[in-house]
């Protein structure tokens, strides 16, 4: 990820971490899950991105949104295996990962970053029940560089495939990687 990249999600993190407790702000940033309601929490993400570029500012708002929602990120894994987790979720083992296989696929299929973030909220709020932790510094690297890449990390994340699990040990996305 670029530098600029990386010290945007960063501040970002930290307004969060720091604003946690604040639960006017909290609640304005829960809004952004809502296109009716998204306004409400722009006075709070216009320092970390451009209001005007759409995916920017929904990418942005997602992340603070669902911070907001789970009130904390986790420092490993991507979607793919929050996504496993829920679905593996009250000892349904790989049964559990052929029910909710058809949302993990829509995922998958989305063809922008801003598309997917309409799929998200969903998952998070039932990730947030569950008591699944999402890694929101990971969530928002692979919005920014969304494509091919990502999604079969996401995949091999959830059907179990890759030999290191969660994103450890896998290359940096870069969008030179993404077309």
């Amino acid at each position: 990820m670029d530098e600029l990249k990386k010290t945007q999600i960063g501040e970002l993190m930290s307004f969060l971490g720091k604003n946690k407790n604040d639960r006017g702000v909290m609640a304005d940033l829960r809004r952004g899950f809502s296109r009716t309601t998204e306004s409400r929490a722009w006075p709070h993400i216009a320092q970390f991105c451009d209001l005007r570029n759409n995916c920017s500012r929904r990418i942005v708002q997602l992340i603070a949104a669902g911070f907001a929602t789970c009130g904390e990120s986790s420092d490993c894994g991507n979607m793919g295996e929050t996504m496993r987790h829920i679905a593996m979720g009250n000892g349904k083992t790989n049964d559990g990962l052929k029910t909710f296989e058809n949302r993990f696929r829509r995922l998958l299929s989305a063809s922008s970053a801003e598309e997917i973030c309409d799929f998200l909220p969903g998952i998070i709020r039932t990730a947030k029940t569950r008591g699944i932790h999402v890694n929101f510094f990971r969530l928002f690297e692979d919005l920014q560089y969304w494509g091919e890449k990502v999604k079969i990390n996401w995949a091999a994340s959830y059907w179990g495939t890759a030999s290191k699990k969660g994103g450890e040990g896998e290359d940096e996305i870069s969008d030179k990687d993404n077309g």
